[in-house]
């Protein structure tokens, strides 16, 4: 028998939280956030309260209620009954830990699958309790970078590790011996099991966990099909069929007709594919025409894009300038951008002096040693000033600006600031438009500073819009779900579910939060 229930990509692109129940056996495929859904009550400078996010979450419906999936120290901190104190009602929730779940023997997931290190499929995962996450080793690697020098704080860092949330007393201050919550010094290493291409896994509850490698906009995605007895669910997480890998699910997969698959739709609507050879072509021609400072952005996650932008930069005879997150992304996977024919930024940041102090509270800016490795130690002391040695800074890009192709993102425009800009230099948005109203009024900032600076002025300031999407078109996703021919088809990650076909058997269009039995 399989039940499952989609707490989230339904009608909605991102925030899948989807769990399936299949024989004795659960798991969640992704636990992310949906940046749809957040953006309907909170905004830049309305947030979340911190100290007590996942019940501002909870109440909300941004995460679902369900017992036996939350970290007991998320809900509560620890030795939370052991005190008395004003708001102590306040905290009360009716749900069920995992850990409670755990102990007393209440149903509990077995696991959680990631497809990737997307915010949107695993930004809401540190809340969970102590079950397995499954995903590809890059994917955790990923998230390592992520929550090293993501623009996360609290819980939401950790993706990867956990600092278990206490009750304590202020020892300082103003109000010695009064209550906090505070988090442990020690860091728990969460369980990861890494997933290879077409090896199964078996975990607990009967359940046997096959990851496929798909090409998508992060390195490390991956399908996931989970088997049972005789029952069969897949899980396509994010595709495309245009990048650089060569993956292609529909070829892997051949005919295996499962009794479920769960196919995402981001671009169903769409009817022509994308061409990751196109954007760099059209990048090349447009870093060739530029007369002034060539200014690309992209999400420093996109490691194909780090290389087309790279490839068209060099081709151009400019040399290639990166963000110092990028690089220090690349650094935990084992590459080096100063191997790579390209340079890293070097932003004026601390006490802006290009001092290397400076960067004390941001040193991934001035090398990509992991911080882990950092060490002031009086007699082992290990410090990485790569950037600050090797890289680009503002004085070398204002000598010759045209001899330049420089990685720089809306959220990095500060940095103009420091520019001396010719006549005819160039912004390039090598990413997604704006879809919702939040990027909107940020674009509408976006042509003030390029108003402001003449950039893109023969292009009425507006952005150069140059991109391939990380996700299959409407055809190519058809293909697959032929090939595959699934007995039940649930689309999800759509605001079209209407569009899929489903030759081979039915389309189901799921509710959120409802429960779906087959026998």
């Amino acid at each position: 028998m399989i039940k499952f229930t989609c707490y989230g990509g339904v009608n909605d692109i991102g925030g899948n939280k989807i769990l399936a129940k299949i024989g004795k056996g659960s798991i969640f495929f992704d636990f992310g956030l949906s940046y749809t859904q957040e953006s309907k009550f909170f905004e830049e400078f309305l947030q979340p309260r911190s100290g007590c996010k996942i019940h501002d979450l909870l109440k909300l419906g941004l995460l679902p209620k369900i017992d036996g999936i939350y970290r007991q120290d998320a809900l509560y901190p620890k030795d939370f009954e052991s005190y008395d104190f004003r708001a102590k009602q306040m905290w009360k929730m009716d749900i069920q830990s995992f850990d409670d779940a755990k102990q007393n023997g209440s149903w509990h997931p077995d696991a959680l699958f990631i497809s990737h290190a997307h915010l949107d499929h695993c930004g809401y995962a540190p809340y969970l309790g102590n079950f397995p996450f499954l995903c590809s080793e890059m994917t955790k690697k990923l998230m390592d970078a992520v929550s090293e020098i993501g623009n996360l704080q609290g819980l939401d860092k950790q993706l990867t590790v956990t600092k278990e949330r206490e009750m304590g007393k202020l020892k300082t201050g103003f109000f010695p011996g009064e209550l906090k919550v505070g988090y442990s010094k020690e860091d728990e290493n969460r369980q990861f099991r890494c997933l290879e291409h077409k090896k199964p896994q078996q975990i607990e509850g009967g359940l046997t966990v096959t990851g496929f490698n798909v090409d998508h906009s992060i390195p490390g995605s991956m399908a996931c099909l989970v088997e049972a007895d005789d029952s069969q669910v897949l899980y396509t997480g994010d595709v495309r069929f245009h990048g650089k890998s060569g993956y292609n699910l529909g070829d892997e997969l051949n005919g295996l007709a499962p009794d479920v698959m769960f196919c995402e739709g981001t671009r169903i609507d769409k009817t022509e594919p994308d061409d990751e050879k196109k954007v760099e072509s059209d990048l090349t021609q447009i870093f060739s025409d530029c007369k002034g400072l060539v200014m690309v952005g992209f999400t420093w996650k996109d490691i194909d894009r780090y290389e087309t932008v790279r490839d068209a930069a060099i081709k151009s005879g400019r040399t290639p300038v990166f963000d110092p997150r990028l690089a220090y992304l690349l650094a935990r996977i084992g590459r080096s951008v100063y191997d790579e024919n390209a340079t890293v930024f070097l932003e004026r940041c601390g006490c802006m002096l290009y001092s290397a102090g400076d960067y004390s509270n941001s040193k991934h800016k001035v090398g990509d040693m992991p911080l882990s490795m950092w060490s002031s130690k009086r007699d082992n002391i290990f410090v990485d000033t790569k950037h600050l040695d090797k890289g680009v800074s503002a004085l070398e890009l204002n000598k010759d600006p045209s001899n330049y192709v420089l990685h720089l993102d809306y959220f990095r425009f500060k940095n103009i600031l420091d520019f001396e800009l010719p006549k005819g230099s160039m912004f390039v948005r090598a990413q997604c438009e704006p879809f919702n109203p939040k990027m909107e009024l940020s674009h509408e900032r976006l042509i003030r500073w390029l108003q402001f600076f003449g950039i893109n002025a023969e292009n009425n300031y507006e952005p150069y819009q140059i991109h391939a999407s990380g996700h299959a078109s409407g055809p190519e996703i058809q293909e697959m779900i032929d090939k595959i021919k699934p007995k039940m088809l649930v689309p999800i990650h759509t605001t079209h579910p209407d569009m899929f076909k489903n030759k081979a058997g039915i389309v189901f269009r799921p509710e959120l939060g409802a429960e779906k039995t087959l026998q």
